[in-house]
């Protein structure tokens, strides 16, 4: 068709000829559509298509991203040897936007049709490294159209027919226009697709980050000690960032040098080498530390040129690229993270925002299992020092409990009718009950001690509830009668099982001194009764109650539902009655309303746990 002498469909030309020209747009079109989503297999089929039906040489261009310069992407010719004179001229000179014919229309986004050329136009035109091809084949006509796209112009196609070939015509002129907007058009889908496609693994990709993030901030933030959080940081974090090795290096005591804390994927040699490393030496791991700098390094090649005397490490231990990551919490460096890769990185933005985020965590983490082993050895120190304290105070407590109960028979030997006898009695009770107070005050802190070291020691033995319950009763009816209220014991026995009976005492003890000391003088009933499988116990008061949203909150350590300027005690009574009971195997509980009193219940199988 490129001999052809042709015509315009579009203003009479033979219908054959247009039917013709549709039939070129209805096969180009479909080889666009079953092409790849690349522009330069496009353009090729376009350039290919062309020449076989329209001209006898064409050269697709694409315009560089910067708008800036042509770059040839295909040439086509009839002749091969004219094709190669074609593809020297564009592998010797690169061309810009504006400039010969393909870049005037690029840059204007209007087509050129020279239908019959002048050779003066074409040289003062073309570039000079295309005037030898001019020179020795020539052309007789010329059509340039650009690639005008949605948003920007894509590029151009440059068709020419040689001398001796019938020149371009105004249908042909069309026809080509017709084929650069359906190339156009293919081009602007496949931007559109591989900028999906992109965009699809951009997503996939930042997923995939988002995942690895939460995997490292779930497994931080159940990692207590430092330990823990250095192993996480080994296990998982490296592994996350994509690296094959790493560790996570901590300051010693002095602050002088960095220790290994935790590591993967490490020799033995390299962790002899760099155990411990002064934060003075020229290596990547101490630099980031002194400075509080991340250091990234994409290749080897850069490593190398950073640190050359540690060259030959990396090549042994197959380093490619790396990374040292400064962990810092406020102003403070507090560790690094030294990862290691076997593949060129670019540490793009992502990619380092990534780590950055995780070392964030890692830091948080550390800094937080720190303050928490910190807390961890004040607590213990508590209570030991309590421990000490309760044992150093039960000494002179027997001794003076010894003397007041001396002190009590000597004045029940004294005559009623001596006028001191009465006075001396009452203020022997009142000492007497001030140091049963204190005693029960030294045992709660033993037990507290005992109980928050883990030391409670359980002495199982069988007994009959109901007694201990009458003997409870009869130690306390006359505090209760002192407050100005009543006791009522109902117990239905015998209940026989096989408890710790101190424990037990001591619970009811607490149970019953609350009651009275809450009850406002109000009666008080103290139960004993078989329920099924269990031993229901219960102590109830009628006196001022508790909210609901405090019924929990009093079973805790240091606890209470009441102002402690009102009522004695350091408010452990409750939890230790707790950690008891369950110990055996119980629950402990509460019902209450303010104002309509409390009931406290404890439920126990009749064989504690051991």
């Amino acid at each position: 068709m490129g001999n052809s002498a042709g015509g315009d469909p579009a203003r009479g030309a033979p219908s054959s000829q247009a039917a013709d020209y549709l039939r070129i747009l209805v096969t180009l079109s479909r080889r666009l559509a079953e092409s790849s989503l690349d522009f330069e297999v496009i353009l090729d089929a376009v350039a290919g298509h062309v020449v076989e039906v329209l001209g006898d040489g064409c050269a697709a261009y694409l315009v560089t991203d910067d708008d800036r310069w042509l770059e040839p992407v295909t040439i086509r010719h009839r002749d091969p040897a004219r094709r190669a004179m074609i593809e020297e001229v564009n592998r010797s000179r690169r061309m810009r936007v504006g400039e010969g014919f393909s870049g005037r229309a690029v840059a204007s986004g209007e087509p050129i049709a020279l239908l019959q050329t002048d050779p003066a136009v074409l040289h003062s035109t073309v570039v000079p490294e295309f005037k030898p091809y001019l020179e020795r084949v020539g052309v007789s006509s010329l059509l340039v159209v650009p690639l005008v796209g949605k948003d920007r112009v894509h590029g151009a196609l440059w068709l020419a027919r040689d001398p001796g070939s019938l020149p371009f015509n105004e249908a042909d002129r069309e026809l080509l226009e017709a084929i650069a907007d359906c190339t156009a058009l293919a081009l602007d889908s496949t931007q559109l697709q591989t900028q999906y496609a992109a965009d699809r693994q951009r997503l996939a990709e930042s997923a995939a980050r988002t995942a690895r993030l939460q995997e490292v901030t779930a497994a931080l933030s159940g990692a207590a000690t430092p330990e823990e959080v250095a192993d996480v940081v080994a296990r998982l974090a490296v592994g996350s960032m994509g690296g094959v090795a790493g560790s996570l290096v901590l300051p010693n005591e002095a602050g002088t040098h960095l220790e290994i804390a935790s590591h993967v994927g490490h020799t033995p040699y390299l962790l002899k080498r760099f155990q411990s490393l002064s934060v003075d030496e020229d290596n990547p791991v101490a630099r980031a530390f002194r400075e509080g700098t991340d250091f990234y390094f994409e290749d080897l090649e850069r490593y190398s040129t950073a640190y050359p005397t540690l060259r030959d490490v990396a090549v042994a231990a197959g380093y490619e690229a790396a990374a040292a990551l400064p962990l810092r919490m406020h102003s403070e460096v507090i560790g690094v993270l030294w990862v290691r890769f076997t593949t060129r990185r670019k540490f793009d933005a992502e990619e380092r925002k990534l780590m950055s985020t995780m070392v964030a965590q890692a830091a948080q983490a550390l800094e937080r299992s720190r303050l928490y082993t910190r807390a961890q050895k004040a607590v213990a120190l508590r209570d030991e020092f309590l421990s000490v304290a309760a044992h150093e105070l039960r000494t002179p407590l027997a001794a003076m409990k010894l003397q007041i109960q001396s002190l009590q028979r000597e004045l029940g030997r004294l005559r009623e009718d001596e006028e001191r006898s009465p006075r001396l009695r009452s203020k022997a009770e009142v000492v007497d009950r001030q140091i049963r107070r204190l005693e029960q005050l030294v045992t709660d802190l033993l037990d507290l001690s005992r109980l928050t070291a883990g030391k409670l020691q359980l002495r199982i033995e069988e007994f009959d509830l109901v007694e201990l319950v009458h003997e409870i009763r009869d130690r306390m009816t006359e505090e209760v009668a002192r407050a100005g209220g009543r006791l009522t014991l109902h117990a239905v026995g015998p209940l026989r099982g096989q408890w710790d009976r101190a424990r037990l005492d001591q619970v009811l003890s607490n149970l019953m001194s609350n009651a009275i000391k809450y009850g406002g003088g109000k009666p008080i009933t103290l139960t004993a009764v078989a329920e099924g499988t269990e031993v229901r116990l219960a102590v109830h008061d009628q006196g001022i109650g508790i909210p609901l949203e405090d019924q929990a909150r009093i079973f805790e350590r240091f606890e209470r539902a009441v102002p402690g300027r009102n009522y004695s005690g350091f408010g452990v009574g409750l939890w230790i009655c707790k950690q008891s009971v369950e110990a055996l195997g119980g629950v402990i509980r509460v019902q209450s309303q303010p104002g309509q009193g409390s009931t406290f219940e404890v439920l126990l199988p009749y064989k504690a746990r051991t």
